[in-house]
């Protein structure tokens, strides 16, 4: 009896504390588990950072009756988080963007600085947004030397074969897949989108031909090789049944400090594109552009001078050579003659130069001016512009993420219907002029 007593005694006694001693090892257990899984890359590797935008954007033209001011002013903010990569494989991005509207003219939306809530462009229709423009899983894999690479859902796509982003207070960011492979310096890349968010608009959007037809999707893609002296590349994409289109890149590095290039775009007309009616279309079958650079950077100034002419054939009309491959994208374009809808008309010559000089390490000035000619009806048809730059971004802090840009600058083009010249009697085109101004004040930093 006695030791039927004892074994309950100690059966009482050493039953709990093994159940205790167990749930504090699963506890132990648990919190290594924790402290595993925050110690991995995805978590270790993250970080957060806040970027500050001011954004004023002005336009005064008459090129068509009456004079019109398209000005827009907003205030913008981004918080973007990037994770680390969990198991070295699999992360997340998302970046979060937000506009205030400050001030607005009629014909604002031109700018794409602000959201048009509204028919038309009256600016009482001008507003501020807010949206997570981009939110996407990334991952990556390593084979040896070859890496792997791909991202899924809305992203930035910036030059990626035919496609690629705008910016203003916010990017362009499209929906769909981004994928690529690169082994030492030759690089494969795909990309197959659906909807696009706009610039300055918070609205999911699905591509449209100009007269207003959906487009099921854009693909996309381009093979590109670097080197030490070179950096060739070449695009392609289609956006289905309305566009197709080829792009061929080249730089050459002879020297440090010297840079050439060259750069040949070439779109075709699918079935769709065809079908619409002339005065919706920009060229009737093809439409090329060429274009030469030349580059010079020396310790306090830099140069770079760019020459480009466009085929862009329509009959009865002038043509030309539309960059995006449809309504709510944007296409990769990165000639000299990016200016507007100017220098990309049929049979156009341009001439580009962009100079600055640094008048300290932290502070530069400069002058960037285009002038181009086409022949219309016996009219050697003239446009260009000049524009005066600043550019401060100062080195030290706790200035150091601050980048605060001008520009201002006087231009001049004619009357025009569409992208045809409007005549007088006697069958010389009718002059305009512009007159452009913007800044931008840009201050960023990391969270964490």
């Amino acid at each position: 009896m006695k030791i039927n007593l004892l074994t309950i005694a100690l059966a009482t006694w050493v039953i709990p504390a093994c159940a205790w001693s167990s749930s504090a090892d699963t506890r132990i257990q648990e919190k290594d588990v924790i402290d595993q899984v925050l110690a991995d890359p995805f978590f270790t590797q993250s970080q957060m950072t806040l970027s500050l935008k001011n954004y004023w954007k002005y336009l005064k033209e008459d090129n068509t009756e009456p004079k019109k001011v398209h000005n827009a002013w907003g205030q913008g903010v981004a918080v973007d988080y990037q994770s680390g990569y969990f198991a070295d494989v699999i992360g997340v991005d998302v970046v979060y963007y937000g506009a205030v509207k400050l001030g607005a003219s009629d014909y604002f939306n031109t700018r794409g600085v602000l959201y048009n809530n509204g028919s038309g462009n009256n600016k009482g229709n001008a507003e501020g947004y807010s949206k997570f423009g981009q939110r996407n899983l990334k991952f990556k894999y390593a084979l040896g030397d070859v890496g792997l690479h791909a991202r899924w859902g809305w992203q930035v796509m910036k030059n990626v074969g035919v496609i690629s982003t705008s910016t203003r207070l916010s990017p362009t960011t499209y929906s769909g897949w981004l994928g690529a492979v690169d082994y030492d310096g030759l690089t494969l890349r795909g990309a197959y989108i659906e909807s696009s968010m706009d610039r300055n608009s918070p609205d999911k959007k699905r591509f449209q031909t100009n007269t207003g037809k959906y487009i099921n999707h854009i693909a996309s893609g381009d093979l590109s090789w670097k080197s030490k002296r070179w950096d060739l590349k070449y695009g392609y994409g289609e956006s289905e049944n309305y566009l197709q289109r080829h792009i061929l890149q080249a730089h050459v590095m002879p020297a440090e400090r010297l840079k050439f290039g060259a750069q040949i775009y070439d779109t075709h007309a699918l079935e769709e594109y065809k079908a619409m009616p002339a005065g919706k279309r920009d060229f009737d079958n093809h439409a090329r552009h060429y274009t030469l650079e030349a580059g010079w950077r020396a310790d306090n100034w830099s140069t770079k001078w760019g020459l480009g002419y466009t085929d862009a054939k329509k009959e009865h009309q002038v043509g030309f050579y539309p960059r995006h491959m449809s309504k709510n994208s944007r296409g990769t374009f990165s000639s000299m003659a990016y200016a507007g809808d100017d220098y990309m008309r049929d049979g156009e010559v341009m001439l580009a130069n962009i100079s600055d000089y640094k008048l300290t390490p932290d502070f530069a000035v400069g002058l960037a001016g285009n002038i181009g000619q086409f022949n219309y009806k016996g009219n050697h048809v003239r446009t260009g512009e000049i524009n005066a730059f600043t550019r401060w971004t100062p080195s030290q802090m706790p200035l150091k993420n601050l980048t605060v840009w001008t520009m201002f600058g006087p231009g001049w083009s004619y009357k025009a219907s569409g992208k045809t010249p409007v005549l007088n009697d006697d069958g010389r085109y009718m002059r305009s002029h512009t007159l452009s101004s913007e800044v931008i004040i840009e201050y960023k930093f990391k969270l964490f």
